[in-house]
């Protein structure tokens, strides 16, 4: 058997590329991202409208949408206990031990728990520690933590109530936003997250409502509030309810001293508001804002608006309407409780049936390749930075959006030409040896004999489910083609294990990889 090294020529750059533009399920793709979610795609319509792409188990499919990627302990968890069982235990998260997560994370991270007291000290001079430990830690805990739904929905209310975190004092003050805001509500009521996000200091920074003051107020946090946090562009509301919203905040800033939420008394403007049609009297002091919050909580708009962004986050860029509604109605008749809204959604019919209608943003395509790949579930010597750094080059970092709308959840911003080449360009540095001590890949095709096993055992390793015969033979034929070997031509271990990276690089390239 000739030596791996020279039986295995360089993969020519180019040549990858084009086969990534045109490979296996390219098809689908082009035709899914003009309208990616019209409601096709499921159990009966043969996976991607019809393409024969075939589809993915119900375990797979439900792994992909509730968590940053599936993993070998992931699908043994679902495939034991049934895929209800299974969401079930992941929406009671507090039962899930996550406690050697959250070690690693205060002895690696520290900076990502600390309060803005205690960071105000070193500021700004600790400016990179601090972004370095916040986003390692939410890069962390997305990866590995066996909270996968808890984490995918600490992402989305992060992203839902974003803060730019490089902005002014923000560095210092949004660890404590996302240990003390966003965690601790992300699976309880819609209510008491919005009340906790309108007193969070970072958000006070970040839309100016610190210098929101009687006499001179300052719109920009009423006109989100209502805009982006609660009602939607759409849902209601008008010029006047804005200018009265940011009258009923007036005072709300924050101690100089300790970062902490204040309401000043004598910057309040205590006259008379009217908003979306209620009367505020006279007098209330700290407690208009909070009474402008309830009416939002409870307001009809509100609930179609976050159910909407939860079945279009689950299901589809354009969910159906008959589960936005049954979402909705779940969130009136819960005081937007989010374990029960989710009940609603996972439930639901469509859940079931639309497979392969979401594009995978960066976010969870690199947690997919960390979640297939690293297998051990090891933070990488450099704490995890090549992760930041790739997420960096895919236009994703947790917290990087300037404007306060949050990243896009949709496949057109993010299924450009530029994006798709440097996620294609990422998968075929997965043959550099310092990327493999991240990503990993001889395993997945441990015990293969010849080409064909190796593709059929990384499929199955990296994918979670099979390819169709055509794509099969398409990826078989160019590596015969490539490579100088037949696909049944007996090879040793050694040299499948150096096959094993342009093997792996070409299926997280695929439309199988790309979709959720």
């Amino acid at each position: 058997m000739k030596d791996a090294a020279k039986l295995i020529p360089p993969l020519d750059r180019r040549r990858f590329l084009e086969m990534a533009g045109r490979g296996i399920g390219a098809s689908a793709l082009v035709a899914l991202l003009p309208g990616c979610g019209s409601g096709g795609g499921g159990s009966s319509g043969g996976g991607l409208g019809g393409t024969g792409v075939p589809l993915a188990s119900l375990e797979v499919q439900a792994l992909r949408r509730t968590s940053f990627g599936v993993s070998p302990d992931s699908l043994a968890a679902i495939n034991a206990l049934g895929v209800p069982n299974y969401l079930e235990q992941q929406l009671n998260y507090q039962a899930i031990d996550d406690s050697a997560i959250e070690a690693a994370v205060a002895s690696t991270f520290p900076l990502a728990s600390q309060t803005p007291a205690q960071l105000y000290p070193g500021f700004p001079d600790n400016i990179g520690d601090i972004v370095e430990d916040l986003v390692g830690a939410t890069l962390y805990r997305a990866f590995f933590s066996p909270r996968q739904l808890y984490e995918v929905m600490v992402e989305f209310w992060s992203n839902h109530f974003s803060i730019h975190l490089v902005n002014g004092i923000i560095p210092a003050l949004k660890p404590y936003d996302d240990f003390a805001v966003i965690r601790p509500n992300a699976m309880g009521k819609f209510r008491d997250l919005l009340q906790a996000s309108a007193k969070s200091p970072a958000m006070l920074y970040y839309l100016d409502n610190f210098v929101n003051f009687v006499g001179e107020p300052q719109e920009n946090y009423a006109r989100e509030l209502l805009e982006l946090h609660t009602l939607g562009v759409d849902g209601g509301y008008t010029e006047d309810d804005v200018k009265e919203v940011a009258r009923c905040f007036t005072g709300w800033t924050i101690n100089q001293n300790t970062g902490e939420f204040l309401f000043v008394p004598f910057l309040h403007d205590n006259g008379a508001k009217t908003v979306l049609g209620t009367l505020i009297p006279v007098g209330g002091g700290v407690t208009d804002g909070e009474t402008v919050l309830d009416l939002l909580a409870s307001h009809p708009s509100t609930a179609n608006f976050i159910a909407t962004k939860l079945c279009r986050r689950f299901l589809s860029d354009d969910p159906p309407a008959g589960v936005i509604a049954a979402v909705a109605t779940t969130f009136n008749l819960t005081d937007g409780d989010v374990v029960e809204m989710l009940r609603t959604l996972f439930a639901s019919g469509e859940f079931q049936d639309i497979q392969d209608q979401k594009l995978a943003r960066p976010m969870e395509f690199i947690g997919g390749l960390v979640r297939a790949l690293n297998v051990n579930q090891t933070l990488p010597p450099d704490d995890g930075r090549l992760y930041f750094a790739l997420l960096n080059l895919l236009s994703q970092v947790p917290f990087y959006w300037i404007p306060p709308n949050g990243y896009p959840d949709v496949a057109p911003y993010w299924g450009s030409t530029s994006g798709f080449l440097n996620r294609w360009r990422i998968a075929l540095a997965l043959n550099a040896p310092v990327i493999q001590e991240y990503f990993p890949v001889e395993h997945t095709v441990a015990g293969a004999t010849n080409l064909a096993e190796t593709v059929d055992l990384a499929a199955a390793a990296v994918l979670y489910r099979e390819l169709s015969v055509a794509d099969r033979t398409t990826i078989i034929d160019w590596l015969v083609t490539e490579l100088g070997v037949t696909a049944q031509q007996p090879l040793d271990q050694a040299t499948v294990n150096a096959l094993a990276p342009f093997v792996v690089a070409m299926l997280v390239s695929s439309v199988y990889f790309q979709l959720r």
